[in-house]
């Protein structure tokens, strides 16, 4: 027999190869549930737990899936996808109307909202290049807040907040991931699991919360945190050293072709208005990576020469192009 805990949160590929059917009706699998009472009227948070359950076979959504049917009106669906709609739409507000007042009351929760709005900006920046579809799951610059999005980022900030605060009030530790600490509201959990620190939190918070298994002792947490950090070091070298025939490739060939489609929108444009030795001003906003920006309007991304010390992601600028080629992608600005 399985022991208890978060198989039912691996990819339906491990689930299968470990008998857990996910496509049948009849099908049960253990899990472990974050419950959490929410006020409907202002969405304060009443009162939440962790336990073990057991619960049917989830019925797995894409976002686009799940952003379709809150967005499509009942009778344009089937009747068998009715009560789904109900389901999501009652999940959405509540944990929307939970997530407005955690970023009123969370400074943390704050300031990640804005990155994240920034970068929503700036992918929509970038995706305004003509003739290239993105992607939307933040691959090569690619990312979008649909109301599926949303949904799940809210509920994995829920979870993360309420994990943390049961397990604050119980005055034990729970690993993160480096980089990722209640200060920066950061997440202690995937959909799936995808992580090992995340198991390794989950594991922790069911020993302490659940009385299954021993509690890791703080320097265990740190242990895992550093273990953790250590194999995403790794799997970043890894991926930074595959070949042409990669899909980190594939993606690379098609940013490129998107860079090269925005400069030869952007070159025609400065053609039609006197070229770029007229010293034209044009609107970008950073990237907050290594001095880059993308051309508002176009989509371009460009390196900013001259920059004294490093711009703030999202900061709005007005440069002037001093080099541009479309085939090779190259495309150099100065601060005006």
């Amino acid at each position: 027999d399985l022991p208890f805990g978060p198989l039912h949160l691996l990819p339906p590929v491990g689930l299968e190869a470990l008998s857990f059917v996910t496509d049948e009706k009849d099908a049960i699998n253990r899990c472990v549930t974050l419950w959490a009472y929410i006020d409907e009227r202002n969405g304060k948070l009443l009162d939440a737990g962790l336990e073990r359950t057991i619960v049917s076979s989830p019925k797995a959504l894409s976002f686009a899936d799940a952003t379709a049917i809150l967005e499509d009106s009942v009778e344009n669906m089937p009747e068998s996808m009715a009560n789904t709609k109900a389901l999501l739409g009652i999940a959405e507000r509540n944990l929307l109307m939970w997530n407005r007042r955690h970023m009123q009351i969370n400074e943390a929760a704050k300031k990640r909202e804005k990155r994240l709005a920034t970068r929503e900006y700036i992918s929509n920046e970038i995706k305004s290049a003509p003739g290239i579809q993105s992607r939307d799951d933040g691959v090569g610059g690619s990312f979008q807040r649909s109301r599926g999005h949303r949904m799940v980022d809210s509920a994995l900030e829920l979870y993360a907040f309420a994990v943390s605060t049961l397990m604050s009030k119980a005055k034990q530790p729970i690993p993160r991931a480096a980089g990722s600490g209640a200060d920066r509201g950061g997440r202690l959990g995937t959909a799936p699991l995808r992580r090992y620190i995340d198991g390794i939190a989950q594991r922790q918070a069911l020993s302490v919360l659940c009385n299954y298994g021993n509690p890791l002792s703080v320097k265990e947490c740190r242990d895992a945190t550093k273990v953790a950090a250590r194999a995403s070091d790794s799997i970043a070298n890894i991926r930074s050293l595959k070949d042409d025939d990669s899909v980190q490739s594939q993606y690379i060939s098609v940013n490129h072709r998107r860079q090269v489609s925005a400069l030869h929108e952007l070159s025609r444009h400065l053609a039609s208005t006197g070229g770029i030795n007229e010293k034209q001003h044009i609107q970008a906003i950073s990237t907050g990576h290594n001095n880059h920006v993308v051309v508002i309007g176009v989509g371009a991304t460009a390196r900013c020469r001259g920059v004294k010390g490093t711009l703030k992601g999202g900061e709005k600028v007005i440069v002037q192009v001093i080099d541009i080629n479309p085939e090779k992608g190259v495309l150099d600005v100065k601060l005006v």
